[in-house]
């Protein structure tokens, strides 16, 4: 039995008669359970900045090294090194977090 590349109809060669393409597997419907405890990477990108070894070397205790961002601009949530949403910094008691404004589209 033989089947054409995009799926339509062809026919057997030992018998010469029309053979319907076969039906794609079903998807299987998992259980987020079996995930929970996979562990990922997830990063928010606060800016980068390019400086030279001889700048790198005069850092200190209270240097401030300004970044390539604004105030106001949105940092980069990564899970796995890919993009998923864009959000703000926040302040939660004496620590920073960031509130998701945009979710990736898939």
């Amino acid at each position: 039995m033989t089947s054409s590349r995009n799926g339509s109809p062809t026919a057997d060669v030992t018998t010469g008669k029309e053979v319907a393409p076969k039906a794609a597997p079903s998807l299987v419907s998992l259980d987020s359970a079996l995930f929970q405890d996979v562990q990922v990477s997830l990063d928010a990108k606060l800016g980068q900045v390019t400086m030279t070894i001889a700048e790198l070397l005069a850092l200190k205790s209270g240097s401030i090294v300004k970044l390539e961002r604004q105030l106001n601009d949105l940092v980069e949530i990564r899970l796995n090194q890919s993009v998923i949403a864009r959000g703000e910094i926040v302040a939660v008691d004496d620590n920073f977090g960031v509130r998701i404004v945009e979710i990736a589209p898939r």
